[in-house]
């Protein structure tokens, strides 16, 4: 099985490295915040504070011809306020670039609980959380929401997850709630379903952790008629994607504490549209985590 995840890994990587044509879509959406399984070495602490960088472009979609740049350094942390019960968030700062433009600015912040339940070497997890529209959806050159740092609206976060020493499966379900204010397209979104299930090894100090992430989108985007002269919105054909990705994670405990990470996914289905800005062809990041206790 080790030999396996190994393999799995570099054929990650490869894809991503040569640039091959497979899109994602879960970046600062909020939903992939949810489901993941709580590392073993984080049990030893109650609480963390992490930073980290991402790397990621577009690639040209179907609704414009236009490789976005997404460049994105992220400050999340988890805190354990009650036996069981941890609250955590996630703030991105991102810088986006492309033929259009460019915008740049703090993006959406989530929120969350988790409330754990622990059953001799199995763990049930539930959560609830938020995204706010923190991020701006405008710049004075009046570029479309694909390039802007926040997806303009609030969202609710709910999900459920299963775990062993090894294995994880989670569901989640993130509901957005009114249209981004964002002069261009005055996007709405979809619900988003997803579904991940992990496989999880300790080598020493090193830690692996190969993922797939399915990610449902509910309802097709609905954007503003361009064309017409008065406000009319509607509804993109095929907008309603459905995205599979494969995810390889490596962390390196550099002491007690301090842990490296590096992340690459390669989604298996392509993803034709990039009106919220969320599709990738290739996305990379690398971080570092502290880990402690409060008295």
């Amino acid at each position: 099985m080790k030999i396996k995840i190994i393999i799995f890994l570099s054929v990650i990587a490869y894809f991503s490295l040569t640039g091959r044509e497979v899109y994602s879509q879960c970046s600062d959406a909020g939903i992939c915040v949810f489901g993941k399984k709580r590392d073993e070495g984080a049990k030893s602490f109650n609480s963390q504070f992490s930073f980290s960088y991402v790397f990621g472009r577009s690639g040209k979609s179907t609704d414009a011809d236009d490789d976005i740049i997404y460049n994105s350094v992220k400050i999340a942390g988890e805190f354990e306020v009650f036996n069981q019960l941890r609250f955590g968030f996630n703030m991105p700062y991102s810088f986006n670039s492309g033929n259009l433009g460019s915008a740049s600015g703090i993006g959406d912040l989530t929120l969350y609980g988790t409330y754990t339940i622990p059953v001799n070497k199995h763990t049930l997890s539930f959560q609830l959380g938020g995204k706010l529209a923190t991020g701006k959806v405008n710049t004075d050159d009046s570029l479309p929401q694909a390039y802007m740092p926040g997806l303009g609206t609030n969202d609710l976060l709910i999900g459920v997850g299963y775990s062993t020493r090894n294995f994880s499966i989670s569901a989640a379900y993130q509901k957005p709630f009114g249209r981004s204010a964002n002069y261009i397209t005055r996007l709405k979104r979809g619900d988003d379903f997803l579904f991940r299930a992990g496989y999880h090894e300790v080598f020493n100090k090193l830690k692996i952790k190969a993922e797939v992430l399915t990610i449902l989108r509910i309802q097709q985007s609905s954007i503003q008629d361009p064309i017409a002269l008065n406000e009319y919105f509607t509804d993109i054909d095929g907008s309603n994607e459905t995205q599979v990705n494969l995810l390889g994670e490596v962390t390196y405990s550099v002491s007690k504490n301090f842990e490296l990470t590096g992340m690459v996914a390669v989604p298996l289905l392509k993803r034709d549209y990039n009106l919220d800005g969320l599709r990738r062809s290739i996305s990379l990041s690398a971080g570092v985590t502290y880990m402690f206790s409060f008295e």
